[in-house]
């Protein structure tokens, strides 16, 4: 009887537990690709919670954007250090190095680099529209 009781005061905890975690406000972006709550326990955590719900994912929107609008600097010093460890490396090594397969190399570089950037603006891009739709919901 005693056991019974036990058991049943555990699992009710575990599920109070469980819809607690289920309707907090996520800490992480939650959005679907038209800014509004993800499926599952962002949309219950949005119904129940809404203005708790918005500003965590402002909050998280704009740190995402801050971080993506701060990569191109981070890169430029990432890139200029590179640079100059490389440019020591190849005046020892030209000579070992076909001109072509330079060229290949270079012009894959800056392929990967322009897809990089594209999709980064893109999501710079939806970020930027995510953010002013929930300031919307926010004065509302």
């Amino acid at each position: 009887m005693v056991t019974l009781r036990l058991r049943d005061i555990l699992l009710i905890g575990a599920g109070l537990a469980f819809l607690g975690w289920a309707v907090a406000p996520p800490s992480s972006l939650s959005l679907n690709e038209s800014c509004g709550p993800g499926n599952g326990p962002p949309m219950l955590s949005a119904a129940l919670f809404p203005g708790s719900f918005w500003e965590k994912q402002l909050v998280v929107v704009l740190a995402e954007r801050d971080e993506l609008l701060a990569r191109p600097a981070r890169r430029a010093r990432i890139d200029a250090q590179i640079q100059a460890e490389a440019s020591a490396i190849e005046g020892r090594m030209e000579r070992l190095n076909r001109e072509q397969s330079r060229v290949d190399d270079r012009a894959e570089k800056e392929r990967r680099d322009m897809a990089e950037q594209s999709a980064r603006l893109k999501r710079v891009a939806w970020l930027m529209g995510c953010e002013g739709e929930i300031r919307q919901r926010l004065a509302n």
